[in-house]
């Protein structure tokens, strides 16, 4: 972990943080900045119980092997013979903008009664529907997105992360400090998300996703690895969470006035966090090209006038 804090004279000051997730995940550098906060704002020698981290790393079980799968697959992937211990680059693409977008809690509730009614009308589904916030943002950007980037492949994939303290057998404290997310992934046909009822197809494809967490979130880890030689280009895919509170961080000063996740520049992920006026909906960035990002807007506005 690398801080960085820029004073800003008779404006305020900003705080920047860089991690690796070998060590910590989203939740973990978040309750990080937390507790940094609390003891500034409140005092004392450490955060509540709620923020202490829990660093006993005997209580991850790996019964199937995976830690040498792992390794055995990053060695194929990137060759036997390389010696290198830099950390993969990730270029910022030229000409690219940053935007942020919000889904109120109205909008989302529209969302929501337009999905639920598209159930109705369709034949009985396999599986459960879930029209959680977190499912309805993600569908909604996925499919915003397709229809802004119009790509040529006719299956699109959605990548989205799960923690995993409370999914594994037996279950972690919630403030295990490491990196404990695993990411699934969503499936659905690109016609079908360019059509009239793309975002109940979108969240349909979430539903199933999110189903099978129910055989266990690291089902299938073992091909993770070798999977990322399979694929040919990103799929779009969510970080962040709104469950984070990233506006939840009081220094003594207030909540912040913005919270950014610089990563998603290189990464291409869009970034979900709580609407920063505290209101009940999602504060969503996202960084495109220049028209991308112009027919991204576009859309996501008129998707809502429903």
């Amino acid at each position: 972990m690398a801080l960085q804090v820029t004073w800003f004279p008779n404006c305020g000051f900003c705080i920047g943080i860089t991690t690796h997730h070998a060590a910590v995940d989203g939740k973990i550098s978040t309750s990080f900045v937390k507790s940094w906060a609390h003891v500034c704002k409140l005092g004392g020698d450490s955060p509540p119980a709620e923020m202490t981290p829990f660093y006993d790393r005997t209580v991850i079980k790996d019964s199937t092997g995976l830690d040498a799968i792992f390794v055995n697959d990053w060695l194929n992937l990137i060759g036997p013979n390389s010696r290198s211990l830099m950390v993969w680059e990730l270029k910022v693409p030229p000409g690219a903008i940053r935007g942020t977008f919000e889904l109120t809690r109205a909008s989302l509730e529209k969302l929501r009664q337009m999905v639920l009614s598209k159930k109705e009308e369709k034949s009985k589904h396999e599986h459960e529907i879930h029209v959680s916030t977190f499912s309805l943002t993600c569908a909604y950007m996925w499919v915003c997105l397709v229809k802004a980037q119009r790509p040529r492949k006719n299956k699109m994939r959605f990548v989205f992360s799960v923690d995993c303290r409370s999914r594994l057998e037996p279950p972690i404290p919630p403030t295990y400090f490491g990196n404990c997310i695993a990411g699934h992934l969503a499936f659905a046909e690109t016609q079908g998300l360019l059509g009239e009822d793309g975002v109940a197809v979108a969240v349909d494809a979430m539903s199933e996703a999110m189903g099978r967490l129910r055989e266990g979130c690291l089902n299938g880890a073992e091909g993770w690895i070798s999977l990322l030689s399979t694929v040919e280009e990103r799929a779009i895919a969510a970080a962040g969470s709104p469950r984070f509170e990233v506006y939840g961080s009081d220094f003594g000063w207030g909540r912040p006035r913005k919270v950014e996740m610089t990563s998603i520049d290189r990464t291409g992920a869009f970034c979900l966090a709580e609407s920063r006026n505290g209101s009940g909906g999602v504060e969503i960035q996202l960084v495109l090209k220049k028209q991308e990002m112009e027919d991204f807007s576009r859309l996501f506005y008129e998707g809502l006038e429903i």
